[in-house]
């Protein structure tokens, strides 16, 4: 009972990431499969996920020219690690068809940067997929079904870019101290 209480992984962290317009942001995909499919099947398992990453990749390009984010955004290979700045880690645990036949996503969005851990959120979506499909057409419908969570993540995130207002907030104490400086020296 106990371990169930206990929770995995990095806590957030208190203080509110700001994301710096000067920065790199990298984002990272990971997804799961149906651990079934993992077991008995590892060769379509890994199709399977590699077929739902290219729809990620795909999505969230798309999503990527239609926000206009006010920095630069480099999205992550498989095997490519982040490099110095903040990272937007996104986890499909479920990106699949359901063994009812519905296709269903669930994403898990964290934002760290030097340390500090923002959690966006968790997303879902779940829908019918076309009757009688090609497996073109159940590509596609896989793609708009992410691209709902997807939009709820980036609204999200779009709130960790500062304000006008919140740039001055935030670096008042900073301009403050550089005033204070200032006079220390011409006292002199």
């Amino acid at each position: 009972m106990l371990a169930a209480c206990v929770s995995m992984g990095p806590q957030d962290t208190e203080r509110y990431i700001f994301l710096d317009e000067s920065e790199t942001l990298f984002v990272e995909f990971k997804n799961l499969v149906d651990p079934i499919y993992d077991i008995s099947m590892p060769d379509i398992a890994e199709n399977m996920r590699e077929l739902r990453r290219q729809d990620f990749m795909q999505v969230m390009q798309e999503l990527l020219r239609l926000y206009e984010l006010p920095i630069e955004v480099h999205l992550l290979g498989e095997r490519e690690k982040p490099g110095d700045g903040p990272v937007l880690e996104i986890f499909a645990p479920r990106f699949e068809q359901d063994r009812f036949g519905d296709l269903v996503a669930t994403i898990q969005a964290k934002l760290s940067r030097y340390g500090e851990l923002n959690t966006l959120g968790t997303y879902s979506q779940r829908e019918i997929p076309p009757a009688m499909a090609s497996r073109e057409r159940v590509d596609k419908a896989f793609r708009d079904m992410i691209r709902k969570p997807l939009q709820k993540m980036m609204d999200d995130l779009n709130r960790h870019f500062p304000s006008p207002a919140e740039k001055e907030s935030v670096n008042a104490p900073l301009n403050e101290l550089g005033k204070n400086e200032s006079r220390v020296t011409d006292a002199k």
